[in-house]
Protein backbone atom coordinates (compact mmCIF):
# COMPACT_ATOMS: atom_id res chain seq x y z
CA UNK A 1 0.00 0.00 0.00
CA UNK A 2 1.26 3.41 -1.04
CA UNK A 3 1.26 5.99 1.62
CA UNK A 4 -1.26 8.83 1.33
CA UNK A 5 1.18 11.10 0.54
CA UNK A 6 3.78 9.57 -1.59
CA UNK A 7 2.29 10.93 -4.83
CA UNK A 8 1.44 14.71 -5.46
CA UNK A 9 -2.37 15.09 -5.96
CA UNK A 10 -2.94 15.62 -10.08
CA UNK A 11 -5.70 16.48 -12.14
CA UNK A 12 -6.38 14.78 -15.74
CA UNK A 13 -7.24 16.83 -19.13
CA UNK A 14 -10.69 15.95 -18.14
CA UNK A 15 -11.15 17.43 -14.56
CA UNK A 16 -9.45 21.09 -15.62
CA UNK A 17 -11.66 20.83 -18.66
CA UNK A 18 -14.49 20.39 -15.83
CA UNK A 19 -13.38 23.30 -13.77
CA UNK A 20 -13.11 25.46 -16.54
CA UNK A 21 -16.41 25.27 -17.54
CA UNK A 22 -17.93 25.11 -13.74
CA UNK A 23 -15.88 28.49 -13.35
CA UNK A 24 -17.65 29.84 -16.35
CA UNK A 25 -21.09 28.76 -15.23
CA UNK A 26 -20.01 30.43 -11.32
CA UNK A 27 -17.62 32.34 -11.23
CA UNK A 28 -17.90 35.71 -9.19
CA UNK A 29 -14.80 37.76 -10.99
CA UNK A 30 -15.84 37.08 -14.13
CA UNK A 31 -18.74 39.21 -15.76
CA UNK A 32 -19.45 37.17 -18.40
CA UNK A 33 -19.95 33.99 -16.42
CA UNK A 34 -23.90 32.80 -16.02
CA UNK A 35 -24.17 33.86 -12.47
CA UNK A 36 -22.98 37.27 -12.84
CA UNK A 37 -24.51 37.78 -15.78
CA UNK A 38 -27.90 36.62 -13.93
CA UNK A 39 -27.20 38.44 -10.95
CA UNK A 40 -26.89 41.71 -13.18
CA UNK A 41 -30.00 41.17 -14.60
CA UNK A 42 -32.16 40.91 -11.44
CA UNK A 43 -30.07 44.14 -9.71
CA UNK A 44 -30.61 46.04 -13.33
CA UNK A 45 -34.68 44.97 -13.19
CA UNK A 46 -35.12 46.00 -9.04
CA UNK A 47 -33.39 49.38 -10.16
CA UNK A 48 -35.15 49.64 -13.55
CA UNK A 49 -38.75 48.66 -11.04
CA UNK A 50 -37.65 51.11 -8.59
CA UNK A 51 -37.38 53.91 -11.21
CA UNK A 52 -40.40 53.24 -13.12
CA UNK A 53 -39.18 50.85 -15.64
CA UNK A 54 -40.93 47.79 -16.92
CA UNK A 55 -38.19 45.40 -17.35
CA UNK A 56 -34.28 44.73 -17.23
CA UNK A 57 -34.16 43.46 -20.98
CA UNK A 58 -31.22 46.37 -21.75
CA UNK A 59 -28.82 44.22 -18.79
CA UNK A 60 -29.48 41.20 -20.29
CA UNK A 61 -28.57 41.27 -23.99
CA UNK A 62 -25.26 38.71 -23.22
CA UNK A 63 -27.24 36.28 -21.48
CA UNK A 64 -28.74 34.00 -23.93
CA UNK A 65 -25.55 33.34 -25.61
CA UNK A 66 -23.50 32.49 -22.91
CA UNK A 67 -26.45 30.06 -21.69
CA UNK A 68 -26.41 28.58 -25.23
CA UNK A 69 -22.45 27.98 -25.21
CA UNK A 70 -21.97 26.50 -21.89
CA UNK A 71 -25.34 24.33 -23.35
CA UNK A 72 -23.21 23.25 -26.26
CA UNK A 73 -20.02 22.54 -23.87
CA UNK A 74 -22.14 20.44 -21.45
CA UNK A 75 -23.44 18.48 -24.57
CA UNK A 76 -20.06 17.75 -26.08
CA UNK A 77 -19.24 16.25 -22.13
CA UNK A 78 -22.18 14.06 -21.95
CA UNK A 79 -22.65 12.98 -25.55
CA UNK A 80 -20.79 10.19 -28.12
CA UNK A 81 -21.61 8.89 -31.63
CA UNK A 82 -23.44 6.13 -30.29
CA UNK A 83 -25.42 5.21 -27.26
CA UNK A 84 -23.06 3.18 -25.55
CA UNK A 85 -20.34 5.60 -25.74
CA UNK A 86 -22.84 8.36 -24.53
CA UNK A 87 -23.54 6.29 -21.39
CA UNK A 88 -20.19 5.85 -20.49
CA UNK A 89 -19.42 9.72 -21.13
CA UNK A 90 -22.40 10.69 -19.00
CA UNK A 91 -21.33 8.42 -15.93
CA UNK A 92 -18.11 9.55 -16.19
CA UNK A 93 -19.86 13.23 -15.70
CA UNK A 94 -21.18 11.99 -13.06
CA UNK A 95 -18.67 10.33 -11.38
CA UNK A 96 -16.14 13.30 -11.37
CA UNK A 97 -18.62 15.27 -10.06
CA UNK A 98 -19.54 13.20 -7.08
CA UNK A 99 -15.62 12.49 -6.38
CA UNK A 100 -14.67 16.14 -6.89
CA UNK A 101 -17.69 18.15 -5.24
CA UNK A 102 -16.82 20.51 -2.87
CA UNK A 103 -18.35 20.78 0.52
CA UNK A 104 -16.91 24.22 2.08
CA UNK A 105 -20.19 26.90 2.74
CA UNK A 106 -18.06 29.72 0.67
CA UNK A 107 -18.51 27.72 -2.48
CA UNK A 108 -22.00 27.29 -2.33
CA UNK A 109 -22.51 28.83 -5.48
CA UNK A 110 -20.05 26.73 -7.16
CA UNK A 111 -21.86 23.96 -5.76
CA UNK A 112 -25.21 24.63 -6.54
CA UNK A 113 -24.66 26.47 -9.61
CA UNK A 114 -22.06 24.49 -10.83
CA UNK A 115 -21.37 20.80 -10.03
CA UNK A 116 -25.45 20.52 -9.63
CA UNK A 117 -25.85 22.29 -12.72
CA UNK A 118 -23.77 20.09 -14.45
CA UNK A 119 -25.01 16.97 -13.00
CA UNK A 120 -28.53 18.06 -13.75
CA UNK A 121 -28.14 18.39 -16.99
CA UNK A 122 -26.48 14.77 -17.78
CA UNK A 123 -29.53 13.19 -16.16
CA UNK A 124 -32.28 15.26 -17.99
CA UNK A 125 -30.20 14.40 -20.94
CA UNK A 126 -30.62 10.76 -20.34
CA UNK A 127 -33.90 10.75 -19.20
CA UNK A 128 -34.84 12.47 -22.22
CA UNK A 129 -33.41 9.79 -24.31
CA UNK A 130 -34.84 6.81 -22.17
CA UNK A 131 -38.44 8.78 -22.57
CA UNK A 132 -38.23 8.80 -25.98
CA UNK A 133 -36.88 5.53 -27.15
CA UNK A 134 -39.83 3.89 -24.88
CA UNK A 135 -42.23 6.32 -26.44
CA UNK A 136 -43.68 7.55 -22.82
CA UNK A 137 -44.11 10.69 -24.31
CA UNK A 138 -47.01 11.41 -27.21
CA UNK A 139 -45.26 14.32 -28.58
CA UNK A 140 -45.11 13.12 -32.37
CA UNK A 141 -42.85 15.96 -33.38
CA UNK A 142 -40.52 15.23 -30.86
CA UNK A 143 -40.46 11.32 -31.25
CA UNK A 144 -39.72 12.32 -35.15
CA UNK A 145 -36.81 14.52 -34.30
CA UNK A 146 -35.28 12.03 -31.83
CA UNK A 147 -35.60 9.00 -34.32
CA UNK A 148 -33.56 11.36 -37.14
CA UNK A 149 -30.91 12.56 -34.27
CA UNK A 150 -27.14 11.99 -35.80
CA UNK A 151 -24.43 13.43 -32.97
CA UNK A 152 -22.33 14.14 -35.72
CA UNK A 153 -24.58 16.16 -37.32
CA UNK A 154 -24.02 20.44 -36.55
CA UNK A 155 -27.61 21.05 -37.55
CA UNK A 156 -28.96 18.01 -35.98
CA UNK A 157 -32.67 19.40 -34.98
CA UNK A 158 -32.47 17.18 -32.14
CA UNK A 159 -29.32 18.86 -31.03
CA UNK A 160 -30.63 22.78 -31.68
CA UNK A 161 -34.34 22.26 -30.51
CA UNK A 162 -34.83 19.91 -28.17
CA UNK A 163 -31.20 18.76 -26.06
CA UNK A 164 -29.73 22.55 -25.91
CA UNK A 165 -32.94 24.54 -24.86
CA UNK A 166 -33.45 21.41 -22.26
CA UNK A 167 -30.29 22.14 -20.91
CA UNK A 168 -30.44 26.13 -20.95
CA UNK A 169 -34.09 24.99 -18.90
CA UNK A 170 -32.60 22.90 -16.29
CA UNK A 171 -29.45 25.80 -15.67
CA UNK A 172 -32.24 28.43 -14.97
CA UNK A 173 -33.51 26.29 -12.19
CA UNK A 174 -32.03 27.59 -9.50
CA UNK A 175 -31.26 31.14 -11.11
CA UNK A 176 -34.09 32.59 -8.45
CA UNK A 177 -31.71 32.20 -5.93
CA UNK A 178 -29.82 34.83 -6.85
CA UNK A 179 -32.61 37.51 -6.93
CA UNK A 180 -31.18 40.19 -3.90
CA UNK A 181 -34.22 39.16 -1.93
CA UNK A 182 -33.74 35.26 -2.04
CA UNK A 183 -30.27 35.80 -1.62
CA UNK A 184 -30.67 37.54 1.29
CA UNK A 185 -32.41 35.16 3.15
CA UNK A 186 -29.98 32.86 2.32
CA UNK A 187 -26.89 34.91 2.85
CA UNK A 188 -28.35 37.94 4.84
CA UNK A 189 -27.70 41.07 3.71
CA UNK A 190 -24.28 41.55 4.52
CA UNK A 191 -23.15 38.02 3.61
CA UNK A 192 -22.85 36.90 7.38
CA UNK A 193 -25.26 34.03 7.11
CA UNK A 194 -24.23 30.31 6.41
CA UNK A 195 -26.42 29.26 2.85
CA UNK A 196 -25.71 25.88 3.61
CA UNK A 197 -27.63 25.83 7.17
CA UNK A 198 -31.35 24.16 7.32
CA UNK A 199 -34.04 26.78 6.98
CA UNK A 200 -36.94 27.14 9.09
CA UNK A 201 -40.06 27.02 7.98
CA UNK A 202 -40.40 30.12 7.18
CA UNK A 203 -37.31 31.02 5.73
CA UNK A 204 -37.65 28.35 3.22
CA UNK A 205 -41.19 28.87 2.03
CA UNK A 206 -40.24 32.80 1.40
CA UNK A 207 -37.08 31.72 -0.47
CA UNK A 208 -39.06 29.22 -2.83
CA UNK A 209 -41.74 32.23 -3.71
CA UNK A 210 -38.94 34.42 -4.60
CA UNK A 211 -36.90 32.21 -6.60
CA UNK A 212 -39.71 30.98 -8.26
CA UNK A 213 -41.75 34.38 -9.28
CA UNK A 214 -37.72 35.25 -9.77
CA UNK A 215 -36.91 32.52 -12.29
CA UNK A 216 -40.17 33.33 -14.12
CA UNK A 217 -39.22 36.77 -14.45
CA UNK A 218 -35.90 35.72 -15.80
CA UNK A 219 -37.49 33.33 -18.28
CA UNK A 220 -39.87 36.17 -19.57
CA UNK A 221 -37.81 39.34 -20.04
CA UNK A 222 -33.70 38.13 -19.81
CA UNK A 223 -33.67 35.35 -22.60
CA UNK A 224 -33.94 36.93 -25.70
CA UNK A 225 -32.76 35.86 -29.75
CA UNK A 226 -29.33 35.32 -30.57
CA UNK A 227 -27.83 37.60 -32.75
CA UNK A 228 -27.31 35.85 -36.44
CA UNK A 229 -25.93 36.72 -39.67
CA UNK A 230 -27.63 34.70 -42.27
CA UNK A 231 -27.02 35.30 -45.99
CA UNK A 232 -30.80 36.40 -47.36
CA UNK A 233 -33.56 37.57 -45.85
CA UNK A 234 -35.73 34.21 -45.77
CA UNK A 235 -32.46 32.43 -43.72
CA UNK A 236 -32.73 34.91 -41.11
CA UNK A 237 -36.42 34.87 -40.80
CA UNK A 238 -36.30 31.13 -40.57
CA UNK A 239 -33.13 31.50 -37.89
CA UNK A 240 -35.38 33.88 -35.68
CA UNK A 241 -38.47 31.21 -36.12
CA UNK A 242 -36.38 28.88 -35.13
CA UNK A 243 -34.79 30.68 -31.90
CA UNK A 244 -38.25 31.94 -31.01
CA UNK A 245 -39.84 27.83 -30.55
CA UNK A 246 -36.54 27.37 -28.78
CA UNK A 247 -37.06 30.24 -26.36
CA UNK A 248 -41.10 28.92 -26.24
CA UNK A 249 -40.13 25.65 -25.39
CA UNK A 250 -37.92 26.75 -22.23
CA UNK A 251 -40.11 28.77 -20.62
CA UNK A 252 -42.92 26.19 -20.67
CA UNK A 253 -40.81 23.94 -19.15
CA UNK A 254 -39.80 26.41 -16.21
CA UNK A 255 -43.75 27.28 -16.13
CA UNK A 256 -45.03 23.05 -15.97
CA UNK A 257 -41.76 22.51 -13.85
CA UNK A 258 -44.37 21.51 -10.57
CA UNK A 259 -47.20 19.54 -12.72
CA UNK A 260 -46.61 15.88 -12.03
CA UNK A 261 -48.42 15.11 -15.02
CA UNK A 262 -46.35 16.82 -17.59
CA UNK A 263 -43.56 14.20 -18.33
CA UNK A 264 -41.32 16.97 -20.22
CA UNK A 265 -41.23 18.86 -16.55
CA UNK A 266 -40.68 15.44 -15.15
CA UNK A 267 -37.46 15.23 -16.73
CA UNK A 268 -36.16 18.20 -15.59
CA UNK A 269 -37.88 18.00 -12.07
CA UNK A 270 -36.50 14.73 -11.00
CA UNK A 271 -32.86 15.00 -11.79
CA UNK A 272 -33.07 18.48 -9.81
CA UNK A 273 -34.32 17.01 -6.75
CA UNK A 274 -32.17 13.72 -7.26
CA UNK A 275 -29.41 16.02 -7.29
CA UNK A 276 -30.51 17.87 -4.28
CA UNK A 277 -29.82 14.77 -2.24
CA UNK A 278 -26.73 13.25 -3.39
CA UNK A 279 -24.61 16.01 -3.94
CA UNK A 280 -23.79 18.33 -0.81
CA UNK A 281 -25.52 21.51 -0.16
CA UNK A 282 -26.71 21.57 3.20
CA UNK A 283 -25.17 20.67 6.54
CA UNK A 284 -27.35 17.60 7.29
CA UNK A 285 -25.70 15.75 4.16
CA UNK A 286 -24.77 12.48 4.91
CA UNK A 287 -22.54 10.77 2.40
CA UNK A 288 -23.38 6.91 3.97
CA UNK A 289 -27.36 8.02 3.20
CA UNK A 290 -26.96 8.63 -0.41
CA UNK A 291 -28.44 5.67 -1.88
CA UNK A 292 -31.64 6.21 0.31
CA UNK A 293 -32.34 9.35 -2.05
CA UNK A 294 -33.94 6.76 -4.21
CA UNK A 295 -36.42 5.93 -1.20
CA UNK A 296 -37.12 9.55 -0.67
CA UNK A 297 -38.28 10.23 -4.53
CA UNK A 298 -40.66 6.66 -4.07
CA UNK A 299 -41.80 9.04 -1.23
CA UNK A 300 -42.64 11.83 -3.69
CA UNK A 301 -43.93 9.85 -6.16
CA UNK A 302 -46.79 8.24 -3.88
CA UNK A 303 -47.19 12.10 -2.40
CA UNK A 304 -48.09 12.86 -5.87
CA UNK A 305 -45.70 15.28 -5.77
CA UNK A 306 -43.62 13.44 -8.51
CA UNK A 307 -44.53 11.30 -11.41
CA UNK A 308 -44.37 7.74 -9.83
CA UNK A 309 -43.58 6.80 -13.51
CA UNK A 310 -41.11 8.78 -14.33
CA UNK A 311 -39.19 8.12 -11.19
CA UNK A 312 -39.60 4.12 -11.87
CA UNK A 313 -37.96 4.95 -15.37
CA UNK A 314 -35.35 7.14 -13.58
CA UNK A 315 -34.10 4.77 -11.05
CA UNK A 316 -33.54 2.10 -14.05
CA UNK A 317 -30.92 4.63 -15.21
CA UNK A 318 -29.53 5.46 -11.96
CA UNK A 319 -30.16 2.39 -9.84
CA UNK A 320 -29.54 3.41 -6.05
CA UNK A 321 -26.07 3.66 -6.10
CA UNK A 322 -25.09 7.35 -7.32
CA UNK A 323 -22.22 7.35 -10.19
CA UNK A 324 -18.81 7.34 -8.22
CA UNK A 325 -19.99 5.74 -4.80
CA UNK A 326 -17.39 4.22 -3.09
CA UNK A 327 -18.85 0.02 -2.80
CA UNK A 328 -17.43 -1.96 -0.43
CA UNK A 329 -18.05 -5.56 -1.10
CA UNK A 330 -17.05 -9.33 -0.31
CA UNK A 331 -15.14 -11.18 -3.27
CA UNK A 332 -16.74 -13.82 -4.69
CA UNK A 333 -14.21 -16.06 -4.62
CA UNK A 334 -14.64 -16.12 -0.41
CA UNK A 335 -18.16 -17.89 -1.08
CA UNK A 336 -16.36 -21.73 -0.80
CA UNK A 337 -14.29 -20.55 1.99
CA UNK A 338 -13.48 -18.67 5.25
CA UNK A 339 -14.97 -14.82 4.85
CA UNK A 340 -11.38 -13.22 5.72
CA UNK A 341 -11.85 -10.01 3.47
CA UNK A 342 -13.66 -7.62 1.46
CA UNK A 343 -12.79 -5.45 -1.74
CA UNK A 344 -13.28 -1.83 -2.64
CA UNK A 345 -15.45 -0.90 -5.83
CA UNK A 346 -16.44 2.06 -7.26
CA UNK A 347 -19.85 3.00 -8.90
CA UNK A 348 -19.08 3.62 -12.60
CA UNK A 349 -21.99 2.95 -15.19
CA UNK A 350 -25.24 3.81 -15.51
CA UNK A 351 -28.65 0.81 -16.17
CA UNK A 352 -27.52 -1.51 -14.02
CA UNK A 353 -30.08 -4.64 -14.50
CA UNK A 354 -31.09 -4.44 -10.98
CA UNK A 355 -31.30 -1.17 -9.46
CA UNK A 356 -29.89 -2.59 -6.26
CA UNK A 357 -26.81 -4.43 -7.95
CA UNK A 358 -24.47 -1.78 -9.02
CA UNK A 359 -21.90 -1.83 -11.60
CA UNK A 360 -18.59 -0.43 -10.65
CA UNK A 361 -15.31 -0.87 -11.28
CA UNK A 362 -12.93 -2.84 -8.92
CA UNK A 363 -9.69 -0.86 -7.29
CA UNK A 364 -8.52 -3.13 -4.92
CA UNK A 365 -7.16 -6.72 -4.85
CA UNK A 366 -5.83 -8.26 -1.37
CA UNK A 367 -6.87 -4.80 -0.16
CA UNK A 368 -4.26 -3.19 -2.01
CA UNK A 369 -5.17 -0.75 -4.72
CA UNK A 370 -4.91 -1.41 -7.92
CA UNK A 371 -4.96 1.13 -11.42
CA UNK A 372 -6.14 -1.75 -13.92
CA UNK A 373 -9.23 -3.23 -12.41
CA UNK A 374 -12.01 -5.03 -13.81
CA UNK A 375 -16.05 -3.97 -13.87
CA UNK A 376 -17.70 -5.54 -12.06
CA UNK A 377 -21.63 -6.31 -11.42
CA UNK A 378 -21.99 -6.45 -7.23
CA UNK A 379 -24.46 -8.65 -5.89
CA UNK A 380 -26.95 -7.31 -2.92
CA UNK A 381 -25.21 -10.85 -0.53
CA UNK A 382 -21.63 -9.21 -1.31
CA UNK A 383 -22.61 -5.57 -1.15
CA UNK A 384 -21.50 -4.42 2.67
CA UNK A 385 -23.93 -1.48 2.30
CA UNK A 386 -26.72 -4.31 2.39
CA UNK A 387 -27.10 -6.23 6.45
CA UNK A 388 -26.94 -9.89 4.55
CA UNK A 389 -22.78 -9.20 3.59
CA UNK A 390 -22.12 -7.73 7.01
CA UNK A 391 -23.92 -10.41 8.94
CA UNK A 392 -21.09 -12.68 6.73
CA UNK A 393 -18.27 -10.21 8.25
CA UNK A 394 -19.13 -10.69 12.02
CA UNK A 395 -17.38 -13.80 11.93
CA UNK A 396 -14.13 -12.57 11.55
CA UNK A 397 -12.25 -11.24 14.97
CA UNK A 398 -12.11 -7.64 15.23
CA UNK A 399 -8.31 -7.57 15.54
CA UNK A 400 -8.02 -8.53 11.90
CA UNK A 401 -10.62 -5.96 10.72
CA UNK A 402 -8.44 -3.28 12.30
CA UNK A 403 -5.90 -5.13 10.15
CA UNK A 404 -7.30 -4.50 6.89
CA UNK A 405 -9.06 -1.17 8.26
CA UNK A 406 -5.07 -0.05 8.86
CA UNK A 407 -4.38 -1.08 5.15
CA UNK A 408 -6.81 1.22 3.90
CA UNK A 409 -5.97 4.32 6.26
CA UNK A 410 -5.19 6.35 3.41
CA UNK A 411 -9.39 6.45 3.01
CA UNK A 412 -9.96 5.83 6.09
CA UNK A 413 -10.88 8.16 9.01
CA UNK A 414 -13.00 7.85 12.89
CA UNK A 415 -16.38 8.08 11.99
CA UNK A 416 -16.40 6.75 8.46
CA UNK A 417 -16.21 3.48 9.74
CA UNK A 418 -19.08 2.07 11.93
CA UNK A 419 -18.17 -1.18 14.32
CA UNK A 420 -15.29 -1.74 11.86
CA UNK A 421 -17.53 -3.31 9.19
CA UNK A 422 -18.35 -0.49 6.72
CA UNK A 423 -21.45 0.35 4.93
CA UNK A 424 -19.13 2.00 2.00
CA UNK A 425 -16.13 3.83 1.66
CA UNK A 426 -15.02 7.06 0.72
CA UNK A 427 -12.84 7.49 -2.47
CA UNK A 428 -11.74 10.81 -2.83
CA UNK A 429 -8.66 10.32 -1.81
CA UNK A 430 -8.09 7.62 -3.96
CA UNK A 431 -9.54 9.30 -6.89
CA UNK A 432 -7.38 12.37 -5.96
CA UNK A 433 -4.59 10.31 -7.37
CA UNK A 434 -3.89 11.39 -11.48
CA UNK A 435 -3.42 6.89 -11.42
CA UNK A 436 -6.54 6.39 -10.56
CA UNK A 437 -8.68 8.78 -11.99
CA UNK A 438 -9.74 6.15 -15.38
CA UNK A 439 -12.23 4.10 -13.85
CA UNK A 440 -14.71 4.40 -17.58
CA UNK A 441 -11.86 2.79 -20.17
CA UNK A 442 -12.85 -0.07 -21.27
CA UNK A 443 -12.18 -3.34 -18.73
CA UNK A 444 -13.65 -6.85 -18.56
CA UNK A 445 -17.70 -7.44 -17.21
CA UNK A 446 -17.72 -9.95 -14.00
CA UNK A 447 -20.53 -11.01 -11.85
CA UNK A 448 -19.85 -10.76 -8.20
Amino acid sequence: MRPPNSKVSAESSYQRELKRLIAVLTSVSDANSMVSLISDYFRFAQFASAEGGNSGKTAATALMPELWFCAERILQLTEGLNPAETLTRSAKLLGTLQLTVPHSARRWREIQFGYKVLYRCALSLRMLDHVLQHKLLSDLTLQQVYSERNAADPDCLYKLNVQLPLLVSVMLLDAGQLQPKAAAILLGHANELDPLRALDTNERSRLLQLANEARQQLANGALGLIPFRANTRQQQQLQQSEQQQRLKFIRQLLQQLDDPTNILAGIVKIPQVYSSMVLPGRHRYVYEALPKASLLLKDSASSGTLNANLVKQFLQITGIFPQGFGIAFIPAQQDHGLVGKYELAIVNQLYPANIAEPLCRVVSRNLQYRRGGHNCRISINHNLYFKPARDRLAVIPSQRLEEILTQLSADWSPGQIRRFVPRCWHPEQFFDQAEHQNLWNNAPQHQN
